[in-house]
């Protein structure tokens, strides 16, 4: 599955997201800017696309009213022991209140990789950070850093959260 996002104003974003309405696309926004999210088997429709592959996932995102990126830039090195210590860890979201959504994402030209997770509400989201599953990704993390013997990642991990664009 390919999963694309598009960044620009929320204005310009829903007015693509209504032009191809029948394609599988969401909509967020924070105070910096907005995306737009298209997962497909096929190529994107948009024009220049940050591009990436899910490894895993599960859930339906288009319910979801929250959103959290975390970033993760992974050395060619650590991609694979990255990808499988993630792949390993099933139970991150598992029986989480407010949990809509997740998907782990493989990068196609870059070196980051990003683990979305989409939510009822923000609160949830900050509920979940603070739980032992949080910790679970943070141990993902550090186990990667532990595998490899030289440094894997390329920069610092970081998260950006959004906010659906559509009026409940």
């Amino acid at each position: 599955m390919n999963f694309y996002i598009a960044f620009g104003t929320i204005d310009f974003l829903e007015k693509l997201h209504e032009k191809y309405k029948k394609e599988n696309m969401t909509a967020f926004y924070n105070n910096e800017t907005a995306i737009l999210l298209h997962e497909t088997t096929k190529k994107s429709v948009f024009a220049a696309p940050r591009k990436y592959e899910v490894i895993t996932g599960e859930g339906n995102l288009n319910d979801a009213a929250f959103a959290a990126f975390t970033y993760v830039p992974v050395t060619d090195e650590g991609k694979p022991l990255f990808e499988y210590n993630i792949t390993q860890r099933n139970s991150l979201f598992q029986n989480t209140s407010g949990f809509i959504a997740f998907r782990a994402l493989r990068p196609i030209k870059s070196d980051t990789f990003v683990i979305a997770s989409f939510w009822l509400k923000e609160s949830y989201y900050l509920d979940w950070t603070r739980s032992q599953a949080f910790e679970q990704l943070e141990q993902v993390i550090e186990k990667t850093k532990a595998g490899l013997s030289q440094t894997v990642f390329t920069g610092p991990v970081y998260t950006k959260t959004f906010h659906s664009s559509k009026t409940n």
